[in-house]
């Protein structure tokens, strides 16, 4: 099949919990639309032939690299060519594929450009800007595509996987979350013409899918958070196998794990980890998400299942010795048993629902669970266990192709 995917490179704006407004550089999927960040994600099968056009609108020339896809052409008009680095007169990379060149520039490359490939593997992989990474990629020219094994069907359990039939990668739900970090001194200096230097970059803020903590916690297009519309809160029902594929958008390496289990990992970079008929995942506590890189992992929550016909004797301690969160809120229901709502201290507002369970998913480094220095925030989300029969039908992910 034959996918063709538009996208335009434009700028915009995004928000950050503590009130700060960031310039951002980003792709959307329609013309006269600002930026979102990560950009659009991308969804196809295994042996489409992808077609994926930018227009570019930004004051500078820009292009996309697809990392652990082959056979990649350009076609800036003049008919397909293979995609490789471009260099000035002087023998000077500028970049590092074919580009878009900026609007109006005389002589130069038109705006628009078009790449294709053949989605050869299913996997998990990146596409970012090749045109300046150090800038353009930290600006927020970054997205994910999602490739299907030939052999997908979310309809038949044994098929609904990540990487084909008999891979044991068989899932009940699936999440991506896109990594990063912004410096907001940098990001300024880009808005108002500035000179960019990288060598001062010093990021204060990270997001999971372009939202900074407790905005990852909300759902999907939040409508005071038009330019940020993936959420990072990942959802789940004991025993469910729930796909989690990390991919790293920016430039920096980023330490993730999840509380309440180990995450089997199954793929890196798109790659199945499998020697023959042997089966090469693993399990781990912590996993450190490189700049470009991806992971599928699943993740799999199997607890006493406590409830009320069933009670374990819990002596709860008193209300003032119970943390329960920050600046009055608390994810925590008040009892200790799945799917019950109990009591919590005058004055805190529960954000639970039907009593599920949460724990935490974030950064091991400290700094990367704040918003500019302040506690909770950040890179930081949650993974909810809900009652059995609380979701309903299991989701997976949708979006462009």
């Amino acid at each position: 099949m034959i996918r063709n995917i538009n996208l335009w490179v434009t700028d915009g704006y995004i928000s950050i919990p503590d009130g700060n407004s960031i310039y951002i550089w980003g792709y959307t999927d329609a013309a006269g639309k600002r930026a979102q960040v990560p950009g659009p994600r991308i969804v196809v099968n295994q042996g489409d032939v992808v077609n994926i056009s930018i227009t570019n609108t930004l004051p500078e020339a820009t292009s996309v690299v697809f990392p652990g896809q082959s056979g990649v052409t350009a076609d800036t008009g003049s008919g397909p060519q293979p995609a490789g680095p471009k260099y000035d007169g002087g023998g000077n990379l500028v970049s590092l594929t074919d580009f878009a060149d900026y609007p109006g520039n005389p002589g130069g490359n038109p705006p628009t450009i078009t790449y294709t490939f053949t989605a050869h593997r299913p996997g998990t992989f990146i596409y970012e800007s090749g045109t300046n990474p150090h800038k353009q990629v930290q600006m927020g020219l970054y997205g994910a595509i999602i490739v299907r094994p030939s052999d997908y069907d979310p309809a038949v359990p044994a098929k609904k996987t990540a990487y084909g039939e008999n891979t044991h990668t068989e899932f009940d739900r699936e999440y991506l979350v896109v990594v990063s970090e912004i410096d907001p001194v940098l990001h300024q200096a880009v808005e108002q013409g500035k000179d960019y230097k990288i060598r001062d970059f010093l990021p204060r803020y990270w997001t999971m899918n372009g939202r900074s903590a407790p905005d990852t916690m909300n759902s999907d297009n939040a409508g005071y958070m038009p330019n940020q519309p993936y959420g990072a809160m990942i959802m789940a029902e004991p025993d469910e196998k729930v796909l989690i594929r990390y991919a790293g958008g920016g430039i920096e390496n980023h330490p993730l794990h999840p509380h309440g289990n180990h995450t089997r990992i199954v793929a890196l970079d798109g790659s199945l980890l499998k020697n023959g008929t042997e089966d090469l995942s693993y399990k781990k506590f912590t996993v450190l998400v490189g700049a470009g890189q991806t992971y599928d992992q699943v993740f799999t929550w199997s607890g006493l299942g406590y409830n009320p016909s069933n009670p374990i004797p819990t002596v709860m301690p008193n209300l003032r010795n119970l943390g329960v969160g920050d600046a009055g809120w608390t994810m925590w229901s008040g009892s200790p048993y799945l799917g019950e709502k109990g009591d919590v201290p005058v004055g805190v507002t529960s954000f639970n629902q039907v009593g599920e369970y949460h724990f935490m998913v974030h950064s091991h480094e400290e700094m990367q669970i704040t918003n500019w220095g302040e506690f909770p925030g950040g890179m930081m989300t949650m993974i909810a266990i809900f009652p059995t029969g609380t979701l309903g039908d299991a989701g997976t992910i949708e979006g462009l192709g």
